[in-house]
Parts: C-alpha cells; sequence; structure tokens
C-alpha cells in the first residue's frame, strides 16, 4: 500500500506520542538534577528545559486535535482525511508550524550558546552560526507566515512554501553542523589535554560519547533526514516532521542532565559521591585504581586569575560556586610548566 499522507500523519502522531513519553522521563530527570543543584540553577539551562517541555508538549496536542479531526469530525464525506490534511492555512497547522520553529529556534539558540561558552566566549569563532541563526529566525518567521497564505489543495512539495521550508531547514542544518563541529573539535581537545591524567586502558568507543551527545550530532543527522525526505517529495515527511519535536527535547534535555550531573567536559565532576563545579576544566583520576598511600594528579580548582593547578596530593579541594555555563575557558591555549609537586596551566 502506498503512503498517503494521511497515513504518515497519523503514524508520525504514534512515533511523537512515544517519542513524548521517552522525552517526559529525560525532562523529569532534568528537572530533578537542576533542582538538586546545590548552586543556584543556570538560568540558561533552566529556561531551555522549561521553554521546550511548554513548546513540545502543545505541539502534541495539536496533533492530537488535528488526528481526530481529520479521521472523526465528518466520516460521511469520502477521503475526508485526504481533504483535511490537503488544507494547510487552518489555525490548527498554522500553529503546529510555529511551535515547530519555536521549538527549533530554542534548541538552535541552545547549541549556539553552548559553543559559544565552551569555546571561553570568543565572539569571533561563534559569529558565522551567530549569523545563521539570525537567517534562521526570518526565513522560520517567513515560513509561517507563507503557511497562510497557501490555498486548500496546494502542492505543498511544489509551491513556494516548499522553497522557504527547505531553506529553513537547510539553514538550521548548516548552524548545527557548524556548533556540532566547534564542541566536538573543542572536546576532543580537552580530551587530548587530559589524557596524561586519565586512565590509559580507558575505552577509546566511551570517548566518543560525550561528543556525540554534547554536540547534538543526532539532530544534525535527523535534518539531513528530514531535507532527504522533503526533497524527495515523499509523505514519509510528515513522519519525521511530527517526531521532531520530543526527539529535539530528549537530544538537549540529555546535554542539559549531563551538565547538571557534572558529566559535561569543562562543567564539574564527581568525586567520592559529590558533584563539584568550578570555573574552569578540572579533571582527576580515580582513587580507587591506585594504593592508599601513593601520589594521585589532580586538575584541581582554579586560581582567582584564570589559571589552573595541578596538585600532586591526596586531598581534593572543590568548589561549588561556579556555574556550568562559565566553566568552560580557553584551555586550548594553556601550556603546562612542570615543577616539583605542583604545576600550572596558564
Amino acid at each position: 500500500m502506498a503512503l498517503t499522507i494521511p497515513k504518515a500523519e497519523l503514524i508520525g502522531v504514534f512515533l511523537e506520542s512515544l517519542a513524548y513519553g521517552a522525552y517526559l522521563m529525560v525532562f523529569n530527570q532534568c528537572m530533578f538534577v537542576l533542582r538538586k543543584r546545590r548552586s543556584r540553577p543556570s538560568d540558561y539551562l533552566l529556561g531551555t528545559a522549561v521553554s521546550l517541555f511548554i513548546l513540545i508538549t502543545a505541539h502534541l496536542v495539536i496533533d492530537i486535535l488535528r488526528n481526530m479531526q481529520a479521521f472523526t469530525s465528518d466520516e460521511a464525506e469520502p477521503n475526508y482525511p485526504t481533504t483535511y490534511y490537503g488544507t494547510f492555512d487552518t489555525w490548527q497547522n498554522i500553529l503546529k508550524s510555529a511551535l515547530y520553529v519555536a521549538v527549533t529556534l530554542v534548541s538552535d539558540a541552545f547549541i549556539l550558546y553552548r559553543s559559544f561558552i565552551l569555546w571561553g566566549r570568543n565572539y569571533l569563532i561563534i559569529t558565522f552560526p551567530f549569523l545563521l541563526f539570525i537567517a534562521d529566525i526570518a526565513i522560520g518567521v517567513f515560513w509561517v507566515y507563507t503557511l497562510s497564505l497557501v490555498t486548500p489543495n496546494e502542492n505543498v512539495f511544489a509551491d513556494a512554501l516548499s522553497v522557504r521550508v527547505k531553506t529553513f531547514y537547510s539553514i538550521t542544518l548548516a548552524m548545527n553542523v557548524t556548533c556540532t563541529l566547534l564542541i566536538a573539535f573543542k572536546i576532543l581537545k580537552i580530551q587530548k589535554a587530559v589524557a596524561p591524567f586519565s586512565k590509559s586502558t580507558e575505552d577509546q568507543i566511551s570517548r566518543l560519547v560525550p561528543i556525540i551527545v554534547e554536540s547534538g550530532s543526532a539532530y544534525s543527522a535527523l535534518l539531513i533526514v528530514m531535507i532527504g525526505t522533503y526533497t524527495s517529495k515523499s509523505p514519509a515527511m510528515f513522519i519525521i516532521l511530527n517526531s521532531m519535536s520530543p526527539i529535539i527535547g530528549i537530544v538537549f534535555s540529555s546535554v542539559i542532565v549531563r551538565v547538571g550531573l557534572g558529566l559535561s567536559h569543562g562543567d564539574s565532576h564527581r568525586f567520592n559521591g559529590t558533584t563539584s563545579s568550578s570555573r574552569n576544566i578540572r579533571w582527576m583520576t580515580r582513587a580507587s585504581s591506585r594504593p592508599p598511600n601513593s601520589e594521585q594528579p589532580v586538575y584541581s580548582a582554579p586560581f582567582p586569575d584564570g589559571g589552573v593547578q595541578v596538585s600532586l596530593q591526596q586531598s581534593v579541594h572543590t568548589h561549588t560556586d561556579g556555574f556550568p555555563d562559565d566553566v568552560e575557558n580557553d584551555i586550548s591555549s594553556a601550556h603546562t610548566v612542570y615543577k616539583s609537586g605542583t604545576f600550572h596551566a596558564i
């Protein structure tokens, strides 16, 4: 049986509901982590989490409402679902598109700001993706406006609307790929810098996990699938489109959870059951892997002037006054000078 738009919409809402259930679990963990933090939750973490939850929930409600209307409101009319989904200028469809654009922009703003923080608030590094983000806002607004002008039964894949939609997805993809590469490259540099202090037998594959999760690579891959299905004029596009919002929530809420738990590079790390955060990158080896009386290198908390001290001691002093969005500074410019007992990264 050929995949039609009504079938694709129905399957899409079903998958969206399943993805939303998974998103609720991640969001609940996200809020728990932020609420239990010793320090005040970062505004940009909390704002992103709450904003995504509200928008994604509203998107699901609208999709369920549209499904009910398409398949139950006028059963006497033959092929009414096809007629219903062929009408794009309804307030439900316009609101759904506006919510999706809003979810996309919030997630784009999050990955953009995270790239900015991870690169030590370097405005030059972030200039190009920021310009893409501004263009994305303009095209997103134009997309929603154009949707209100589409006439019934007009081909969504061939009219002027398709140009706006593909442009929106392309700009979003370009910005996310750029930020993904920036974040992944920075994390690789961090891992290389702290390699002497980590276990040499550590699984190499496990080092890829934070890169994939924190850089939003899964979201970029999903955007590629979305553009491919839309360009090929396949109704499967509606399956991806409907389920995209909760998947975005899962991806970026997972990043927030990692940041809040101190598992994110440059944010904070757990030691002896406690989470400590600072205003720079702090790494330490596992105490359990060394004899009780042996010296263990610890990448300890930074000095007030921005330097970092590595102390060869068994005691570890941590701070909890830093915020996760402040702690990723310029490790790429650091160099080490060894001394007896301690060394500094300037």
